[in-house]
């Protein structure tokens, strides 16, 4: 809307409009569980687009990255074998929006680099990402992917309906940690930079370039204080850098405005504004659509940026209809992909679920990492690190939160598809191996622990989880034994940064029945994005990689599932709780999880959220 901005005659109003973190939802279909489903997606977002768009003359649509990964439709799309005549799906409908422009997000680099250049080549859009540079710039492989920077040069209409030619620039960057996470496609052929030195060179070369205008896609989430060099989430200094006008933050799967985020006094939620700059973060999986409103007026090198509006459009299946143009130019793929997930697999003789995938015993998690320990072994065999124990580390995928009531694995008993496979194991990692010593176990193990509050004794219920944890840095290792006592203060913090120095809250950890040794030396099976350094788990580093390949280990289930003839059999159950005295834990789930309760005698519920989960209690005493 502009009628709460001032114009005059010669002023341009132009609308950009942004989409960030995708991950491929690009219909409102449930391909894990194999059926339609009310849910955002791009599908719901391409009817917002199109509504903006015929009303406002000039309008921009940008991506800030994290869009080809997330879904089947986009991860099996690469790892199978579609038709000729299909290209990918996300920029088939990509194209078909008429993006502007996109920003590469890191979960771009869950594709191999051939795939990835492949891929974008279809792309009839610039991609951008100016802190991520080739190491060698006359490679083939990672020539000509993505550019830092561009200019868009667009014919636009002032209030009196003369034409003009509006400049635009615009970059890009993404988390440099990207190189640590997905080191296993990218190795030593790309190096990082930090968030801030790829963000200034990208500004000074556009102003240079007299652009009227700089719109920063910064893949990157929001901190509060002062930027450090490196860091993850950067989002609000490259804000505050001098000649940025616009920002589009992600990456965080959070929204700005909206709760969660940081409390910083640069941080406006009310004008949508960081250290005064128009800033948006529309959050995951097309639940909303970014829209600026911002009235350039002419000056004596072109235009300038005058006021400005910033607010998220919401695409809440309630709201919004999907785009039926949009879905039936989508349909062969979705189409073909129907009958590739439908194709039996195997079985398991127990329903495998993550209803509960931060409690002891989960049977997820052993499955999974079981069918890592078993692909390990394997490999290891005739090697120098065969006779060293081998244990597995696996964390919750799809356990709520940020994801929604909705967000769970859920795979009943009996034959099993490869959409339960998806289920399972719902990021594309690859299998990796780590030595570490008993002393880097401990301290993996707090890290991992550290998603609990603590509980107090005689206080009754207590929320159990740190929500601003993700649930898949928290990891059980399958081959020890230990306990956790939710008593004492978590020693790390989320960012790993060392919080309680004397606090040691795993205890009685044993490896076969005996105290484990801090000298001795393990094997952990694992997936790339933990062994790349994901999670900020202490001395986990690409150094401590002894064996990795590209086999998903989404394929190592099936072959474990096949191997075992689908007998899971009991859940283990590594770790418990420390019981504390008069103490209960209250945590979130999803409705569904109403039928397991009986699982367990400590589980009872307590009732319904205002956000759809089921609130539960797990007895501590």
């Amino acid at each position: 809307m502009t009628s709460d901005l001032t114009l005059s005659p010669d002023d341009i109003v132009l609308t950009v409009l942004a989409t960030s973190d995708v991950h491929a939802n690009l219909l409102s279909y449930d391909y894990y569980a194999d059926q339609p489903s009310e849910r955002p997606a791009l599908s719901r977002l391409a009817s917002l687009i199109a509504r903006e768009r015929a009303l406002s003359a000039n309008t921009l649509l940008l991506d800030n990255g994290d869009f080809l990964q997330g879904t089947p439709l986009s991860d099996l799309f690469v790892d199978l074998t579609p038709p000729e005549t299909l290209e990918n799906p996300v920029i088939t409908a990509m194209n078909h929006l008429g993006y502007d422009a996109a920003a590469l997000g890191n979960h771009e680099f869950n594709l191999s680099l051939a795939d990835l250049k492949a891929t974008l080549a279809r792309a009839r859009f610039p991609k951008l990402c100016a802190n991520l540079i080739a190491t060698d710039p006359s490679a083939e492989l990672t020539k000509d992917i993505w550019l830092p920077d561009t200019v868009l040069e667009r014919s636009v209409t002032d209030g009196s309906g003369r034409s003009h030619t509006l400049r635009i620039g615009l970059f890009g960057v993404m988390p440099p940690q990207v190189l640590s996470w997905d080191r296993s496609r990218i190795g030593e052929k790309i190096r990082a930079e930090d968030i801030l030195v790829g963000a200034r060179r990208s500004v000074d070369r556009l102003r240079a370039q007299g652009v009227d205008l700089i719109i920063a896609l910064a893949h990157t989430g929001l901190s509060a204080g002062p930027h450090v060099a490196g860091m993850e989430h950067a989002a609000a200094a490259v804000a505050a850098l001098d000649g940025v006008d616009v920002v589009v933050a992600g990456h965080s799967h959070l929204a700005f405005p909206g709760s969660g985020q940081p409390d910083d006094a640069a941080f406006d939620h009310e004008n949508a504004r960081i250290h005064g700059t128009s800033t948006l973060m529309p959050g995951p999986g097309g639940r909303s659509l970014a829209k600026f409103t911002l009235v350039l007026s002419p000056c004596d090198a072109g235009f300038r940026l005058g006021a400005a509006k910033a607010e998220l459009a919401s695409g809440a299946p309630a709201l919004v209809a999907e785009d039926p143009d949009f879905v039936r130019l989508l349909q062969p793929a979705h189409d073909w992909l129907i009958s590739e997930i439908r194709k039996p697999v195997g079985h398991t003789d127990r329903p495998l679920h993550s209803y509960f995938g931060l409690l002891p015993g989960n049977l997820c998690l052993q499955v999974i990492a079981d069918a890592q320990a078993r692909y390990v072994h394997q490999k290891l065999r005739g090697t120098p690190y065969a006779d060293l124990p081998l244990l597995s580390a696996s964390a919750p995928q799809k356990c709520g939160g940020r994801g929604g009531p909705t967000h769970y694995t859920d795979v009943p008993a009996g034959p099993i598809a490869l959409s339960h496979i998806t289920d399972i194991q719902y990021f594309p990692n690859e299998i990796c191996a780590l030595r570490m010593t008993g002393a880097e176990l401990a301290d993996w193990l707090e890290m991992a622990a550290s998603i609990y509050r603590q509980a107090l004794p005689g206080r009754g219920d207590q929320p159990l989880v740190d929500i601003s944890f993700p649930p898949y840095n928290s990891d059980t290792i399958f081959g020890l034994t230990y306990q956790i006592d939710l008593s004492q203060p978590a020693r790390y913090g989320t960012d790993g940064g060392l919080r309680s120095p004397a606090t040691r809250r795993v205890q009685n950890i044993c490896h076969k029945g005996a105290p484990i040794d801090p000298a001795q030396d393990f094997v952990v099976a694992v997936n790339n994005y933990r062994a790349g350094g994901g999670g900020y788990v202490p001395h986990v580093a690409p150094d401590r990689i002894i064996f990795e390949d590209t086999t998903k280990v989404r394929d190592l289930i099936i072959t474990h599932l096949q191997a075992i003839d689908g007998q899971v059999g009991a859940a283990r159950t590594p770790w418990q709780f420390t019981p504390v005295p008069g103490a209960a834990a209250t945590f979130a789930t999803t409705p569904a999880a109403v039928s397991h309760l009986s699982d367990s005698r400590r589980l009872s519920q307590i009732g319904a959220t205002p956000d759809g989960f089921l609130l539960c209690r797990y007895d501590l005493t």
